[in-house]
């Protein structure tokens, strides 16, 4: 590699297909490269000639099952849909259309049904009120009715990618997913559509394994939708990346506020720790009665606690992507830590002695020896996982008093200074 390499990568719906151990199955998905180049004019090649292309822009890959690869419009808009990515035009890679439905609609003028009251003066000078109803007389104010237009232009929809936004090449028997260049001599002959279309009876799709996809730019398209190299491709995205949070982060993340906001106790730690585990496909075990390799459960158990218990809380953690050192708050008990119900001897101690065994001829644990546990030193380390330094809380035994011990530096303490979220290490008597 040199200094001028570029690296993509792209998320597949599907197995990668690049393991040494993958065998393809009739169902599974084709992964096709696809390619940018430069229209060659009229007469510049023919497809049973060798040639050299010019190509642009990033290399992507798609997916695409055989059963869907009956036509080559099908293959047309799986390549384009994957080009919207890489271009701020992608708006015209789409036919749109407008609804422009107008409804009619019967909105009623007005209604006068009042009596209108009019005075006249007779011939012997008599005033005379009559009373009309100008509906009756065909007034100017009858009821009517008129249609009001409302002109309703809804939102623009699609109705499918445009055609002859390039033309469309296929390159059988392609051993890679790159290229070393810009440009690249192809040492084989396009395949023609139509040679494929014949062979569709048959082969039930268009697409082959190994097959790759060319996508032949006029230059004005090109210019349109990317640019040109002279103005670097001004209107391409290729550099445009948005933020990507890894799922496991996010998940790891929001797992760590949540035990920050609600709190950890070590009775929760031990209960994780022994905690039925289903082993994943990856770590398969060989079962000797079948002589195969199963998928297996395993468990921890607590079988006998010790005189001295010593506790060593997990605080660095590590997977495919992140290291980072667990700084969630653990809550422990001072004095009282009662193990009686997950010391696994114990318990079948009690059961023997209920059915009549001799449990001390056994050589188990008396069922008198309480297993409650007093705090009486903490191990805390500062720092992250490239350095920090280590602490001490501990008891002393002959005046009852606790002290912080930091190398040379001690002071007196309180127990509960003890109970940090830095501790890594605490021990019970």
């Amino acid at each position: 590699m040199t200094n001028v390499d570029v690296i993509v990568c792209f998320e597949l719906p599907c197995n990668s297909q690049q393991a040494k151990t993958f065998k393809r199955k009739p169902d599974d998905p084709l992964l096709l490269p696809v390619f940018l180049c430069d229209a060659k004019g009229a007469g510049q090649w023919s497809n049973n000639s060798l040639h050299n292309i010019s190509l642009f822009g990033y290399p992507t890959v798609v997916v695409i099952y055989p059963q869907e690869a009956i036509n080559t419009d099908v293959i047309y808009d799986t390549v384009l849909g994957r080009l919207t990515r890489f271009t701020r035009h992608s708006h015209d890679f789409f036919n749109w259309e407008h609804n422009n439905n107008i409804p009619e609609v019967k909105a009623t003028i007005g209604t006068i049904n009042a009596l209108d009251t009019v005075t006249e003066i007779g011939e012997n000078g008599v005033v005379i009120t009559v009373k009309s109803n100008p509906l009756e007389e065909g007034d100017i104010v009858d009821e009517k009715l008129m249609d009001q237009d409302i002109v309703s232009v809804g939102e623009p929809r699609t109705t499918g990618f445009k055609r002859n936004i390039f033309d469309l090449r296929l390159l059988a028997n392609q051993q890679q997913f790159g290229t070393a260049s810009f440009g690249v001599t192809l040492t084989s002959r396009w395949e023609p559509w139509e040679r494929r279309e014949e062979m569709l009876d048959t082969t039930k799709s268009l697409l082959r394994e190994g097959d790759a996809i060319f996508c032949e730019f006029d230059k004005n398209l090109k210019a349109y939708y990317f640019g040109d190299n002279a103005n670097r491709y001004e209107h391409a995205r290729w550099e445009e990346w948005g933020e990507f949070i890894h799922p496991e982060l996010e998940t790891s993340q929001k797992a760590a506020k949540e035990r920050r906001n609600k709190g950890i106790s070590l009775q929760n730690c031990l209960d994780e720790f022994t905690k039925e585990e289903k082993l994943g496909e990856d770590d398969l075990w060989y079962c000797p009665r079948c002589k195969r390799h199963q998928q297996a459960t395993k468990r921890f158990d607590l079988w006998k606690a010790p005189d001295v218990l010593v506790v060593h809380l997990k605080r660095f953690s590590n997977s495919r992507t992140l290291r980072d050192k667990i700084d969630a708050f653990i809550d422990f008990p001072i004095e009282g830590l009662d193990l009686e119900s997950m010391v696994s001897e114990r318990k079948y101690a009690k059961k023997l002695q209920e059915q009549g065994f001799n449990i001390e001829k056994l050589n188990l644990t008396s069922l008198d020896e309480p297993l409650v546990y007093d705090l009486f030193a903490v191990d805390e380390h500062i720092g992250g996982l490239g350095g920090g330094h280590y602490r001490a809380y501990a008891l002393n035994h002959e005046n009852d008093r606790w002290y912080h011990f930091d190398d040379s530096y001690v002071r007196p303490a309180k127990p509960e200074d003890a109970v940090v979220s830095h501790r890594t290490c605490l021990i019970d008597d």
